[in-house]
């Protein structure tokens, strides 16, 4: 059987309504998440996916092109915290940084799941991710291009690229760590505190870590 090729996908999509289109799309996202939360990304055929969204496997290749991409795209969250970054960036200059990212954090995460709760999404999330071949280079190429990027970006014109850099690393690790303890681990301190209390003790010492004077030893 013979895969029909992109332009010829394209001419069928193009047949029905735009609707259908984006229902079918969705719908092979929706079955994508549930395959990789059941299973490992190894296990998980595209032939799978389009037998549990009930399309033809040539219209996975023709939305999403490749498995990596679908299993990008379908274990993206829509708060999830590169978006969060990005948005903050967007708005915030150095000296409100620290406060901005924390409450952003906040108000995404409690607001999706209520107060210190750990997401089970997000589990998988994690579990997947780390079942897929190459896992951590994947990670430290979204961490670089996704993560750190709009921090780097932001702050390069006072400190230069590399200062830049190294604040923005250890600025984000801390704040990723807390935010992974509070909602993916749910671990009981953080998850208790209450959402004015996280601002106040943590988004000093982050905008410290991100544009305070440095400690020369």
């Amino acid at each position: 059987m013979s895969v029909p090729s992109q332009s010829q996908c394209a001419h069928a999509v193009r047949r029905g309504p735009r609707s259908e289109a984006g229902a079918a799309r969705a719908s092979i996202l929706t079955a994508a998440r549930k395959l990789f939360l059941a299973g490992d990304y190894q296990s998980v055929s595209l032939r799978a996916i389009a037998r549990e969204a009930e399309v033809d496997t040539s219209l996975v290749s023709y939305y999403f092109g490749s498995k990596q991409a679908l299993y990008n795209e379908a274990m993206s969250l829509p708060n999830g915290p590169h978006r969060i970054i990005a948005e903050v960036c967007s708005r915030t200059d150095p000296d409100h940084l620290g406060e901005a990212l924390v409450v952003a954090f906040i108000e995404a995460w409690d607001g999706h799941l209520g107060l210190g709760e750990p997401d089970p999404q997000m589990q998988g999330v994690v579990q997947a991710l780390l079942s897929q071949p190459d896992a951590f280079d994947a990670v430290r190429e979204f961490y670089t291009d996704h993560i750190l990027a709009p921090v780097v970006n932001l702050l390069a014109p006072r400190f230069g690229e590399e200062e830049a850099g190294v604040r923005a690393s250890l600025g984000l690790t801390q704040l990723l760590g807390i935010f992974t303890a509070r909602y993916v681990v749910g671990l009981r301190p953080l998850a208790n505190l209450s959402a004015s209390e996280l601002v106040v003790r943590e988004a000093p010492t982050l905008q410290k870590t991100l544009t305070g004077t440095v400690p020369r030893g």
